[in-house]
């Protein structure tokens, strides 16, 4: 995995030419306090955004997938993850943070996982994403997010407050 914070300028530059990402963000930032799962989820439903200029700021690591923050406060992180055909997250949580997404461009897989006695994880389903669709876990939740599909995918997130950390699951046999 990649960590690519935007740039001032980038983030600036974004936010000018995307009226949905600035709505966005002037919202979370306006509301002082962490959002609901269900104000995020109707909010990234109805999030129209300029997938160009998305595109021109963020980018795509060989290692792995890459989270490209564009905007981190003390009550949420927006990021733009993004994956190439093959890449995937590893089993885990949100420790202390929940997460909501919106599918950008690709289709995204989730698979939900539970653990047994020993600690490790099984899987208990999977679901497809299509562009525009959104994810919501809260933040008990243990998942994987993939790209199963020969195109690259971009999702974003927010998560709320700002992921601080999470626990890696050891795949059950």
């Amino acid at each position: 995995m990649t960590h690519a914070p935007l740039s001032d300028e980038a983030r600036a530059d974004l936010l000018s030419q995307c009226d949905g990402l600035r709505g966005l963000t002037t919202w979370l930032d306006s509301i002082d306090r962490r959002p609901g799962l269900d104000e995020l989820d109707s909010r990234l439903s109805s999030l129209d955004f300029n997938i160009e200029a998305l595109e021109d700021c963020i980018g795509y690591s060989d290692d792995g997938y890459q989270r490209n923050v564009i905007k981190r406060t003390e009550n949420y992180e927006l990021v733009a993850i993004c994956w190439k055909p093959g890449q995937d997250t590893p089993i885990h949580d949100h420790v202390g943070s929940d997460c909501a997404f919106l599918i950008a461009s690709g289709v995204s897989t989730e698979t939900v996982y539970e653990t047994n006695e020993e600690g490790l994880a099984y899987p208990v389903s999977d679901r497809r994403y299509m562009p525009g669709e959104v994810c919501a876990a809260a933040e008990p939740d243990i998942h994987r997010v993939s790209n199963e599909e020969t195109t690259n995918l971009i999702n974003l997130h927010v998560y709320t407050p700002p992921l601080s950390g999470f626990q890696i699951y050891a795949p059950a046999e």
